[in-house]
């Protein structure tokens, strides 16, 4: 009797197993979602749309974007927390997904236990830009105007609780300086303002930014790599004047927590696939993302080390959980 018993609770284990190798090896049998929580156009946007055309290229199904925007992020990560762990809903997750469990006091998901990663896809370069009117050229000029009291010195940012917006508070922590935050509803805007002179600094995404230097309409005062970027060769590192200041963006794909083994490394043996192409480095280039794939495991070290950082960045930006 307790060999029969055994004898099918064995049965049963090897079932599930060779039931589990047979979906992985079948995935995916019917089109997959790639959710982005932001709006269609930007950064994060293209990047979604990437990875869609890098995975049904390499494993013949459609990957579809699926744009769920709202509440900076959480409304779109919120459809793959909930979702079932068979890899058919995935997550193009920025920046902000390491931001929002310290700006809401309480979040539908736990950004740690409900998720699976795949691989990192990029790094997003930012620079320090000023409203040429301010009449400073270096990082240094722009401390010594701001600790001089000689004018209100302000920034602007896409809106509060951005990482613009934290990360500008970080550095005025880091520096001791004070500078009073204009939010706006959007980079566009906020470049705008600045260009206008309305307000004095922002720190930006590189890709639109570049242009606007080279016409004169903004000027870099510094890039927020630990070293010179490419891009901009003739600007310095903040960290040149502000030893240890850095900050990137990243972007990411994961999946709902629970989902194989298989299903994961089969998504990340095609993504890193194509992130290894000359081609793709092009295409991200242009819009200011560096290539970075990683393994699953390094991913997860990445959103872990992200998420202490801005455990302490946003404390120190004075933002209180709401």
């Amino acid at each position: 009797m307790v060999g029969t018993a055994r004898r099918l609770v064995a049965g049963v284990l090897l079932a599930g197993v060779i039931g589990a190798g047979a979906r992985a090896q079948d995935y995916p049998s019917h089109p997959v979602t790639i959710v982005v929580p932001f709006s269609p156009g930007g950064t994060v946007d293209i990047m979604g749309r990437i990875a869609a055309e890098a995975l049904q290229g390499a494993l013949k199904q459609s990957f579809i974007v699926d744009n769920r925007t709202g509440a900076g992020g959480v409304v779109g990560n919120s459809v793959v927390a909930r979702s079932a762990p068979d890899g058919q809903t995935l997550l193009l997750a920025p920046t902000a997904f390491a931001i929002v469990p310290y700006i809401y006091k309480t979040l539908p998901y736990d950004p740690l236990k409900d998720f699976r990663p795949i691989s990192l896809m990029g790094i997003t370069s930012n620079v320090m830009v000023v409203s040429p009117s301010l009449g400073v050229s270096t990082v240094q000029e722009f401390l010594d105007l701001a600790r001089s009291g000689r004018r209100a010195i302000t920034y602007a940012s896409p809106g509060v609780g951005t990482p613009q917006h934290l990360l500008v508070e970080y550095f005025a922590h880091q520096t001791g300086i004070k500078m009073q935050h204009v939010p706006y509803a959007g980079s566009s805007p906020a470049l705008l303002g600045l260009m206008s002179g309305d307000v004095s600094m922002m720190f930006t995404d590189l890709a639109p930014a570049i242009p606007l230097i080279q016409s004169g309409k903004l000027k870099a005062l510094g890039v927020l790599n630990p070293a010179r970027h490419p891009s901009l060769p003739g600007t310095p590192a903040i960290a040149e004047t502000v030893p240890g200041f850095s900050a990137v963006g990243w972007q990411g794909l994961l999946a709902r927590a629970g989902t194989p083994d298989a299903i994961i490394d089969k998504l990340n043996a095609a993504l890193v696939a194509y992130l290894r192409t000359p081609a793709a480095a092009e295409r991200m280039r242009a819009i200011g993302v560096d290539v970075k794939w990683s393994t699953p495991g390094e991913t997860q070290d990445w959103i872990n080390a992200q998420l202490k950082t801005f455990a302490q960045v946003v404390p120190e930006a004075g933002i209180k959980p709401e």
